[in-house]
């Protein structure tokens, strides 16, 4: 593949051009230019697959060179190199199928980073041609190995199998351009199509038309994405990112590209979650069922697994902190007798603190707290040991086998035993 840089600095062109090692990224031929007036010239006469520009530059600017390669039908990624980012140039850059952007200072490993992102692009696109040639069987057959590789994650247990499954997981992930590890994040969402103002293609080319617009959006703040469709009006997305800040405004995005683009009316439910509970928010968000009514043109909404989970976004980050204490705390003593004193004089706030924290974040008593914790240790002991039920209620600190499992059926409808069953 080859590549055009445009900077006005001649500095910064022979240093783009000339010390970084461009063979690492795909790259074969590396072609320069001091002006969007040269650099249309050398588009004109030779291959060019991605561009590398300066946005601020005299006469016409980046974004100006940009718009023009689009008006003549150019097939090219391009990236943006500028002195600061802020979403109002992201909003444009999208709106012209910018792949990434880099901020100056460039560094070596940001500048490659971003140009093996459009290669991928470029290589996810010829992809996607020879899909469409082979027919919708293998379109087909993607979608199956999606919804297969989503539906199969690991449910979330403290045991030796699950980190190793989820690591399996995530390794999965990273062949496939995802680069997470165990402690990141990830959103998932459920796309509701409402309304087509066009003829709908079938399923197999929604999917991938869809991903391309998804991938167009996010690949400007380096995320990764996959989807496969339920039905032709539900289609689910596992999304990846550095940063969840903004996603909001990007899906908004997302939303009016496809109208603009695909003549499509959508609307987008999205929950984050730690890659380690995935499972639970697959369950969720492909559960929503009740939502069939609900949603409107171009709604971005958040949802939430549970109070807690919606809450703690919301919340000071002294109550985060706190309540992560209170929590841990409660997991460290999982075996004692744990009281509200107790968890007071660990962390040096006054009982009335702790039930008012608690309160604000789990909706719940500082007593439910950790009797939900107690029985969620139990469960997993249940289900991942053959260790008998009494011995489970010492280990969580019971002594009554009874109350125990009083308590646990509260919780989770069933007895300890009928669970173990």
């Amino acid at each position: 593949m080859n590549i055009l840089i445009v900077d006005d600095q001649p500095s910064v062109l022979v240093s783009l051009t000339s010390v970084i090692d461009w063979a690492s990224a795909g790259i074969d031929e590396v072609y320069s230019a001091s002006s969007s007036l040269t650099a249309k010239d050398i588009i004109r006469s030779k291959e060019i697959h991605i561009l590398l520009t300066d946005i601020e530059m005299p006469i016409e600017s980046g974004l100006d060179l940009i718009q023009w390669i689009r008006e003549n039908g150019y097939e090219i990624e391009c990236i943006l190199i500028t002195s600061y980012m802020d979403f109002a140039y992201a909003r444009q850059g999208i709106s012209l199928g910018v792949v990434d952007y880099v901020v100056q200072p460039a560094k070596t490993p940001d500048i490659l980073r971003s140009v093996k992102s459009a290669v991928s692009k470029i290589k996810h696109r010829h992809d996607m041609l020879r899909t469409a040639r082979v027919g919708s069987f293998f379109g087909n057959e993607v979608n199956q190995a999606v919804k297969h590789f989503l539906r199969i994650w690991p449910e979330e247990k403290e045991t030796e199998e699950f980190e190793t499954l989820l690591q399996m997981k995530l390794n999965r992930l990273t062949e496939l351009g995802f680069h997470c590890t165990k402690e990141d994040s990830c959103a998932f969402f459920l796309t509701k199509i409402q309304q087509w103002n066009a003829i709908p293609p079938d399923k197999p080319s929604l999917r991938s038309t869809y991903e391309e617009h998804i991938l167009r959006v996010f690949s400007f703040v380096n995320g990764t994405a996959a989807t496969y469709f339920e039905d032709d009006s539900h289609l689910f997305t596992l999304l990846a990112m550095p940063s969840y800040d903004e996603i909001q405004k990007y899906l908004e995005i997302l939303c009016k590209q496809v109208y603009e683009n695909m003549k499509c009316q959508i609307c987008i439910f999205y929950c984050i979650v730690p890659l380690r509970s995935f499972l639970s928010a697959f369950r969720y968000i492909t559960g929503m069922s009740y939502l069939e009514n609900a949603g409107k043109y171009g709604a971005v909404t958040q949802v939430f697994l549970t109070a807690e989970n919606k809450n703690l976004s919301q919340v000071s980050r002294n109550y985060r902190c706190y309540y992560e204490q209170i929590k841990a705390y409660i997991r460290a003593n999982i075996s004692l007798p744990i009281t509200r004193q107790g968890i007071s004089e660990h962390i040096h706030i006054s009982p009335d603190y702790i039930s008012h924290i608690v309160r604000s974040v789990a909706e719940c008593s500082c007593k439910e707290l950790i009797a939900g914790e107690k029985m969620r240790y139990a469960k997993n002991l249940i289900e991942t040991t053959g260790r008998s039920i009494g011995d489970i209620a010492v280990e969580c600190g019971y002594d009554s086998f009874a109350y125990f499992s009083k308590v646990y059926k509260s919780i989770y409808g069933v007895s300890p035993r009928n669970a173990r069953k």
